[in-house]
């Protein structure tokens, strides 16, 4: 298991240095915001006023409007980092930690509930570092890192890591004040573990897990309710940027829509975006997600597994929903990232494991297929596709 951890970093810390800055996933965006809260620190930016930094030297301004539109935590993490360099390779280098931190409370909460007969410690850790966008995000400045590491916080929690009321709190918080769509997808699965919890007698409406992720989820929410007093929105939008004319836009019906959504969530969902064909990465797509469900059937993993497709689909909702909204409003067809459900990784891998560790006894070939196409649509799988199959 630790030399599957080490093995992710190595490969990360590879990314770090060889991927040309800025990355085309909002890294200059995101490096930007870390500025401006370095030269003006503040829990509510006024995100229209904020522009992008010259990517030739990042201590200076273009004319350039922002788009990022997020919480501010993260970016105030980052931003003492600016008194001593302007290197993104040092940014990106903290980033690195943040996902390898995440990715060791998953993996020790994981194994300090489940024995290695129920969950194999190597193929866990194997599934858990194959979501394919986790080396890509981990190796670059992306709030999405902090929000893994919220994700890991409520995996540990409802999974009984010492402290687990805390975990949970902690987690909803972090969520809220890093990124809307984690906040969603974590309240989902936390309000859907806890539910099931209380509604089976494991925990009474007294218990401190449940008024804590309250707690959590209240303080996660703050930063949304001011938003929408300020601007009457819970997310400011730089409409500038994503409107499209409306001679240039396509014209799409609601299936319509979701034909393209979903073929997009498909095309886009290896590392390796738009460059494998749609069966094969729908098959990459469709295999864990599969297997997850299948282990509804055991009840060893059952609530934990519930609770994440419980996960799924709530964010899945809201996020067609709200893309559909930008698509008739602006015209914009680019809300379509599956890198949104990183947060919702770890209970996936969780349940599709303990299916293959169950299959395994009765197909020996079970563990080997299932790494194989899960580390597929990995920035390895796809190094290895263009190898032998060309670009």
């Amino acid at each position: 298991m630790l030399i599957i951890l080490a093995f992710y970093v190595a490969l990360t810390l590879i990314l770090v240095f060889i991927a040309p800055f800025p990355s085309q996933v909002d890294e200059l965006q995101h490096l930007s915001v870390v500025r401006a809260q370095f030269e003006h620190p503040t829990l509510f930016p006024d995100w229209s006023s904020q522009l992008i930094l010259r990517p030739d030297d990042l201590t200076r301004w273009s004319a350039d409007a922002n788009y990022i539109n997020h919480p501010s935590l993260y970016y105030l993490l980052l931003a003492p980092i600016y008194a001593f360099t302007s290197n993104p390779i040092i940014f990106r280098l903290f980033n690195v930690l943040l996902s390898a931190v995440a990715l060791t409370i998953v993996l020790v909460a994981a194994n300090r509930r489940f024995t290695p007969d129920i969950l194999p410690p190597q193929l866990f850790a194997i599934l858990v570092i194959s979501f394919p966008k986790t080396a890509v995000v981990g190796s670059m400045v992306n709030n999405d890192n902090l929000a893994a590491l919220a994700a890991a916080a409520l995996f540990g929690g409802i999974l009984g890591l010492p402290g687990a009321a805390w975990w949970i709190m902690a987690a909803l918080a972090l969520a809220g004040w890093t990124k809307l769509t984690a906040f969603i997808g974590l309240s989902a699965v936390a309000a859907a573990w806890l539910g099931m919890a209380l509604l089976s007698g494991r925990i009474s409406l007294t218990d401190r897990r449940l008024w804590l992720a309250a707690i959590g989820v209240a303080i996660g929410a703050s930063h949304y309710i001011f938003t929408f007093l300020r601007i009457g929105e819970v997310l400011w939008v730089n409409e500038d940027v994503w409107r499209i004319p409306v001679a240039e836009r396509l014209h799409l019906d609601v299936p319509g829509f979701a034909a393209w959504f979903f073929k997009g969530y498909v095309m886009k969902w290896p590392a390796l975006e738009f460059g494998y064909p749609f069966a094969l990465a729908l098959a990459t797509m469709l295999v864990p997600l599969l297997l997850a469900v299948a282990s509804l059937r055991y009840r060893v993993v059952r609530p934990w597994s519930i609770a994440y497709m419980v996960g799924v689909v709530v964010l899945l909702t809201i996020h067609f929903t709200f893309g559909w909204r930008s698509y008739v409003t602006l015209g914009d067809l680019t809300t379509m990232q599956t890198r949104y459900y990183n947060i919702l990784w770890p209970g996936i891998a969780l349940a599709a494991t303990i299916t293959v560790a169950q299959l395994s006894r009765r197909w020996r070939w079970a563990v080997v297929v299932t790494e194989i196409i899960c580390l597929l649509p990995t920035v390895l799988g796809g190094a290895l596709y263009l190898i032998f199959f060309g670009g």
